[in-house]
């Protein structure tokens, strides 16, 4: 049996003109997809525009700050203080010299007597003197004018010594002169220089 070598595939040959109608058609469906593409992609960004539109408008500042209350202008600047004056010093009582018998010139006992307590506070002198008899003898000057005054009711305490004259008492210790009308206190002053002989 004789095989014909020659065969022979048919070919569609598409004619040229149908060709081109192909070509037309997929330009025309790409170009449609590039097309709905675009359209949505323009879309999709104008809502976005759109949701950023929606946010509520801030105040304007401007507005806000015409409105708001005018702070205060501030206090003008104030000189410092002048510092206070430094207080007067407490005024000393003077330097009275002294001897065995007492302060001289101002309270002192006399030759025949001997001095047991001599002190001083920063108004008066004072000094006690016992006499050969045993008995005792309180004098005080003020220094402010230099009056005296002697009293001879005098009993030694516990500490000290304590002069009597009519309703007043004056206590003398190595601490303090106090001075009692009756049973009320008339003044007290620290002793400032207290001898014992």
């Amino acid at each position: 049996m004789s095989t014909s070598t020659d065969h022979h595939v048919p070919t569609h040959d598409v004619p040229p003109r149908d060709r081109f109608g192909v070509r037309t058609a997929l330009s025309v469906v790409v170009a449609s997809i590039a097309t709905f593409g675009v359209l949505y992609v323009i879309l999709t960004s104008g809502e976005e525009v759109q949701h950023v539109q929606s946010i509520p408008a801030q105040p304007n500042p401007t507005s806000q700050w015409v409105a708001a209350p005018v702070p205060p202008p501030p206090a003008p600047a104030q000189a410092p203080a002048p510092p206070a004056p430094a207080p007067a010093p407490a005024p000393q009582a003077p330097v009275l010299a002294m001897d065995a018998q007492g302060y001289v010139d101002s309270a002192r006992c006399d030759a025949r007597q001997r001095a047991v307590a001599i002190a001083r506070t920063r108004h008066a002198t004072m000094v006690v003197c016992e006499a050969s008899d045993g008995t005792y003898e309180y004098q005080g000057v003020r220094l402010r004018d230099g009056a005296a005054l002697e009293l001879d009711d005098v009993r030694p305490m516990a500490v000290g010594f304590e002069a009597r004259n009519d309703g007043t008492t004056y206590r003398l210790s190595p601490t303090e002169l106090v001075v009692l009308s009756g049973e009320s206190m008339q003044s007290r002053d620290p002793v400032l220089d207290y001898r014992v002989g």
